[in-house]
């Protein structure tokens, strides 16, 4: 009795401290490992095709648009890769103009409970899910090219059949780029993305309607089909430079918009322009015109400063 005596509290220990009561049971999980290793894919040098039609009308008199068909070679660099929190940064490289544009980002957490969706005027709106809701998924929140919010949905990676791939929940969106400029007639798209993994490379495929925000008319449905094939015809070396040279700025600036937006209590606001501009044209500008980063960073959070809206007040 006195050998079980003495020994019971060193077996009481070696319980509680043992790394493998601590360790994180989803970092040994399969499924896990799957949903991780299909996300990373997503990186890579790509030549990528953008193709989107409007299949029907729903509003009366409607009248579809020609459909929008586009190339470009994208490189994405893995900026963060930690067991729950993988950012991915996208990068145009386009050679016949021998330009560079640094494109969206995108962030994945796993079982994210806190979501910031789109609510039309430049806004978001934190929305808190539920233990339930958040387990064994994915959140991915899109990221516009100044590093500003864009759109954030759930959902599960699924590895059936072998075939990796993710579809999130309806979230809105503000109108893409590509119509940015050029249409006035809705302000929000309603739109399911799904990520699937191919051999390849991967493909972005999207379900949306386009949505008018006062009246909540819907005027068509649209189908997107991004197809992202990795390359190694293609030299990306001004992209790499351009990204080694601005990562430290554009952290900078993910991490200033994103302290903001999480002090937010309910809703999170921008201004579409300040002074005649908008905030991707004011940052862009700044990297043009100063090369020191000190002062990169002090200006670019003076700018974000002169775009947030108080809401709270």
């Amino acid at each position: 009795m006195i050998h079980k005596i003495k020994t019971l509290p060193f077996v009481i220990l070696l319980f509680f401290y043992s790394p493998f009561v601590f360790a994180d049971d989803h970092e040994n999980n399969e499924q896990f490992i799957k949903d991780r290793e299909a996300i990373l894919s997503m990186a890579g040098e790509f030549e990528v095709t953008f193709k989107f039609m409007e299949t029907f009308a729903i509003k009366k008199d409607y009248e579809l648009k020609k459909p929008y068909l586009a190339e470009a070679t994208e490189i994405v660099f893995v900026v963060q890769d930690s067991p729950k929190n993988i950012i991915l940064q996208h990068v145009l490289w386009l050679e016949d103009l021998e330009r560079i544009v640094k494109h969206w980002k995108q962030e994945w957490k796993f079982e994210d409970r806190t979501l910031f969706e789109f609510v039309g005027n430049n806004s978001w709106k934190r929305r808190e899910l539920t233990k339930k809701e958040a387990k064994g998924t994915w959140t991915q929140k899109v990221y516009q090219v100044d590093d500003s919010p864009r759109y954030e949905s759930y959902g599960k990676w699924s590895h059936k059949g072998g075939m990796s791939s993710w579809q999130g929940s309806k979230t809105r969106r503000p109108l893409p780029r590509r119509e940015y400029t050029k249409r006035k007639d809705y302000e929000i798209l309603m739109a399911v993305n799904r990520h699937t993994i191919t051999p390849l490379g991967w493909l972005h495929e999207q379900d949306n309607y386009k949505q008018v925000s006062q009246t909540g008319d819907i005027l068509c449905r649209e189908v997107g089909l991004n197809n992202y094939e990795r390359t190694d015809l293609v030299d990306f070396s001004e992209a790499k430079k351009y990204w080694s040279n601005n990562a430290n700025f554009w952290k900078h600036v993910s991490a200033v918009l994103n302290d903001k937006m999480e002090r937010s209590k309910s809703i999170f606001s921008l201004k579409s322009e300040v002074d005649g501009g908008p905030l991707y044209r004011a940052l862009f500008k700044l990297l043009q015109d100063t090369e020191n980063e000190e002062e990169r960073k002090v200006k670019a959070s003076v700018i974000i400063e002169s775009f947030l809206i108080d809401n709270e007040s």
